[in-house]
């Protein structure tokens, strides 16, 4: 996997690792298990519309707004296509995400 880029990249190692379970034929839909060790990076813009459910570790999502949302086992979230901000993984996360890339 390689979602994270060395443009992106803050600080850390993500050594992220995937497991796709479903994609549709053009590939725009994907459902899948994603495995990353601490790191953090800051996006730009998000490329689709996803919808993730935490299994293991913790996450930190800081919007441009500055508002802060930490997440953790059983937890899940959106982020929306175009969403900016740092994307903080604070504990070896596991995670199953459902992604919409237009």
């Amino acid at each position: 996997s390689s979602y994270v880029t060395a443009e992106t990249l803050r600080e850390g190692d993500p050594a992220e690792t995937e497991a796709v379970h479903l994609a549709s034929a053009d590939e725009k839909f994907t459902v899948g298990s994603w495995r990353a060790e601490p790191y953090a990076e800051y996006i730009e813009s998000y490329p689709g519309d996803e919808y993730t459910r935490v299994l293991q570790g913790s996450i930190t999502l800081t919007g441009d707004d500055g508002v802060a949302h930490t997440f953790g086992p059983g937890d899940s979230f959106t982020l929306t296509k175009g969403w900016r901000g740092e994307y903080r993984v604070t504990e070896p996360l596991v995670k199953q995400f459902a992604i919409y890339v237009p």
